[in-house]
């Protein structure tokens, strides 16, 4: 293991501004409502604890030896758990923001700032497996179309696609989970993400459906969802009441009461796990 990682920047540097204590992307190119910041790192810490690694069919390549992307990868906290599973393959961390971990990085891993919404600095057929989660806040609907798009042309042939995102379709929900439902951006591309990867032409396309509940009502499953629901909520408020006619008051109460709906309500949302191989 190497103490720190390999962090490459991408020719064109990505500004930043701080807004009520969070640090978040200014720049044109980026519609990433969340903020890039230590508080973000915590949350999307747990996040990834609550999925397994991945679905695609590709384990004895990996094993074997391969190069896979991991596209929006914040602190790399899916690169890292991989690299170590699959020392003999190459992995490439890419975020916009340098909030990778730096500590016991295994030699296997780099990891490079990179804007991802204007496409990747890659070799056409350069990666075995590119995989791509929590990104519905950074990308409308036509950057996700290149995004897939892009996904591909870096994919070899009969390479792997994974992708897994959030939809912000609350169940039960009460009258403050509804109205923050509303306020997204798309709350249902996870659920064209498959017909995108049909229209790119990928094959053998995989869709799952899981029903994520929020609140002590559904278990361990359940608490954890909630935490980090705790952490998302307020980390998008900034962006919200800029962009929208909620005021800051307005939008801690919301939010307030919608964490009681959680078990009152059985309050449960949706996430899209998605997968397939390029001919």
């Amino acid at each position: 293991m190497s103490t720190s990682s390999s962090i490459q920047h991408d020719a064109v540097d990505i500004a930043f501004q701080a807004k009520d204590g969070r640090r978040l992307a200014n720049d044109k190119n980026i519609a990433y409502i969340l903020p890039s910041d230590e508080l973000e790192v915590d949350r999307l810490k747990l996040n990834h604890e609550m999925w397994k690694l991945y679905k695609s069919k590709i384990h004895e390549q990996l094993e074997k030896g391969i190069r896979v992307l991991d596209i929006g990868c914040g602190p790399g906290w899916w690169t890292l758990d991989m690299a170590r599973l699959y020392p003999n393959s190459q992995f490439v961390g890419i975020d916009m923001a340098d909030v990778f971990q730096t500590s016991d990085v295994p030699s296997n891993v780099t990891f490079q700032i990179c804007n991802a919404s204007t496409g990747l600095k890659f070799e056409n057929e350069s990666f075995s497996f590119v995989f791509q989660r929590f990104l519905v806040m950074g990308f409308p609907v036509d950057q996700y179309l290149q995004s897939v798009d892009e996904m591909k042309r870096v994919l070899k042939p009969g390479g792997a696609i994974e992708i897994i995102e959030l939809v912000n379709d609350y169940k039960n929900a009460g009258p403050a989970f509804t109205k923050i439902g509303r306020g997204s951006m798309d709350s249902f591309i996870a659920d064209k993400i498959s017909g995108f990867l049909n229209k790119a032409g990928f094959v053998d396309i995989q869709d799952i459906n899981y029903d994520v509940p929020i609140g002590a009502w559904g278990g361990e499953a359940g608490e954890m969802f909630l935490a980090i629901q705790k952490m998302a909520l307020p980390a998008v408020k900034v962006m919200v009441t800029e962009l929208t006619s909620i005021t800051s008051v307005e939008y801690d109460e919301t939010v307030e009461q919608a964490f009681k709906e959680a078990d009152t309500h059985r309050v449960s949302t949706r996430f899209r796990q998605i997968y397939g191989r390029k001919p």
